[in-house]
């Protein structure tokens, strides 16, 4: 029973659109379901029956899945009846849903010439020439659209899209023009054609569509602000000037009026009644902080933001951080700006703020380990910092050389060298402070005592830099220690005063490899001039003593 009632309902279904199809009303602008309203009662034809009922048969393939089936009742259908409006129609939609749009066109085209005043068969037609980039054929489908329905506004619309597709935008202009006929003026319509006036190149005539619609609507002072950017962008200053002040008049308690005067006051060269507009617009609670960090990277250049107006950039960020509820991004620009400033402890402080409210980001953590290493006085709480970013980030090297340092300054190597074990676990990204940890890991295996380990690592840090001079002193000066490889030291020693013969240390080096080859009166000038240049140092004063005795 429930089959048959579902059959008899798809009949009558397939019926009423054949009715609609056949007879060729117009649907209802405002109904979704006018195609299947029955057509009043008339009288027919035997042919018209013969027509309607393969219409029906066609339609019911097509409904039960078996479309190349329809679209091949419906190309018999139009054999035999070259005036079955709805076959022509059906088979253009069937041919569009397979791709062979140049013949649905036609079988469209064939539909709408049928019964010209069939919104259905025209809305079809449009879409497959919009398919097919048929511009020109699309357009005046519209106009015929537009044409038999007159009251439907998203009709004209689609009309004026049409024409920027040929494109002609006068054309798409003027259908604008013709809604505000009907409705007047009003927003979506006037920017629309502004934005259509401003790609054609005629900026004026785009400022004069906003100007009416500030003119219908003097109470939206966004129109004012539009109208204001529109003069900005054409360097009409002193007119986009008027219409800042009008906004100003009418609502002086928008942070964002200040804004815009800023802009203004910067455009025409008066930095000083721009930094104060901006000012104005910070002390303002309105404002966000997301704003205030987008105003800032926006309105000052670099160069503007970190130096020629640096104090007002500071003031400006004072504030925003006064008036910020969640300060953590601000925070960060803050101090950034310190840190660019070289005010260490000031930007560490901002970056711990930025911390407690995200502690996720691991740049954050590592620009406060950087700053903290610039303060000699933080060496506790750079320590703490340190172990905290080590858990949270244990992929990351900073963390863990960090705290190798700390452990080596209080002598305790073999913790130094389990955090560069940790450092180096998980590799060097681009080499960042790989360098660094093969040193410490030298020095640190020298003072436990693993002299054959100190030397792999010295090897293993000249390898990657060769012209480290301070590796190359050290590793010399531990090899004349141990009185090891003396002749290799003494290379090594002569490269780093070529390099810088202006370092006591370096030449006190050379000077007592040369000692413990027998070469004093080679060593003498050298560790005469190391004690020139450091007279302060009693190691320099010994080994002078021992060499000039010799």
């Amino acid at each position: 029973m429930d089959k048959h009632k579902i059959l008899i309902g798809t009949i009558i279904l397939m019926l009423t659109a054949v009715a609609v199809g056949c007879g060729g009303s117009r649907p209802a602008a405002d109904s979704a379901d006018a195609r299947y309203r029955r057509a009043p009662l008339r009288e027919v034809t035997e042919q018209q029956l013969a027509t309607d009922s393969r219409l029906i048969d066609a339609l019911a393939l097509q409904t039960t899945g078996r479309e190349g089936d329809a679209l091949a009742a419906y190309a018999a259908l139009t054999r035999d009846d070259p005036k079955a409006a709805a076959a022509w129609y059906e088979m253009g939609r069937l041919l569009a849903a397979r791709g062979w749009t140049d013949s649905a066109e036609a079988c469209a085209a064939r539909a709408a010439t049928l019964q010209p005043d069939n919104t259905w068969y025209l809305l079809s037609l449009a879409h497959i020439q919009q398919q097919r980039h048929n511009a020109k054929a699309h357009a005046a489908t519209w106009e015929r659209i537009v044409k038999i329905n007159p009251e439907n506004l998203d009709y004209y619309y689609e009309l004026s899209n049409a024409y920027l597709e040929v494109p002609d935008l006068n054309k798409a202009v003027e259908v604008l023009n013709r809604v505000e006929r009907l409705i007047g003026v009003s927003e979506p319509i006037s920017l629309q054609k502004q934005k259509i006036w401003n790609a054609a190149g005629k900026p004026d005539k785009g400022l004069r569509e906003v100007e009416a619609l500030a003119d219908a609507m003097p109470h939206e002072k966004r129109y004012q602000a539009i109208l204001a950017e529109s003069h900005m962008r054409q360097r009409h200053y002193a007119k986009a000037k008027q219409y800042y002040d009008r906004i100003l008049a009418a609502d002086p308690d928008d942070p964002y009026i200040h804004i815009q005067l800023a802009e203004y006051y910067k455009a025409v060269g008066r930095p000083a009644e721009a930094d104060s507009e901006m000012v104005a617009a910070f002390r303002n609670p309105a404002l966000d902080s997301k704003s205030m960090i987008q105003i800032l990277g926006s309105f000052y250049t670099e160069e503007e933001f970190y130096n020629t107006r640096r104090a007002t950039t500071f003031r400006l960020l004072d504030m925003a951080m006064a008036n910020s509820n969640d300060s953590a991004d601000l925070a960060l620009l803050y101090g950034d700006v310190l840190m660019r400033q070289e005010k260490y402890a000031e930007a560490a402080h901002q970056f711990d703020l930025a911390l407690r409210t995200d502690s996720s980001r691991y740049e954050v953590w590592e620009a406060l380990l950087i700053c903290l290493t610039e303060e000699p006085t933080q060496k506790a709480r750079l320590a703490d910092r340190a172990q905290r970013a080590a858990r949270l980030f244990p992929m990351h090297t900073l963390p863990h050389y960090l705290l190798a340092m700390a452990a080596y300054e209080e002598k305790r190597y073999d913790d130094a060298l389990a955090h560069l074990a940790d450092a180096m676990k998980w590799g060097f990204t681009k080499g960042y402070l790989e360098s660094q940890c093969y040193a410490l890991e030298a020095e640190c295996h020298y003072r436990a005592g693993h002299l054959d380990k100190t030397w792999a690592s010295f090897e293993r840090r000249l390898a990657q830099q060769p012209d480290d001079i301070e590796a190359l002193n050290n590793y010399a000066y531990y090899l004349a220690e141990q009185n090891l490889n003396l002749e290799k030291a003494l290379e090594m020693s002569r490269r780093t005063i070529e390099k810088e013969p202006e370092v006591a240390n370096f030449l006190d080096t050379y000077a007592w490899i040369l000692h413990l080859l027998g070469r004093d009166r080679e060593a003498l000038p050298y560790i005469e001039k190391a004690v020139r240049l450091n007279p302060s140092s009693d190691t320099l004063k010994e080994h002078y003593r021992t060499i000039k005795a010799q």
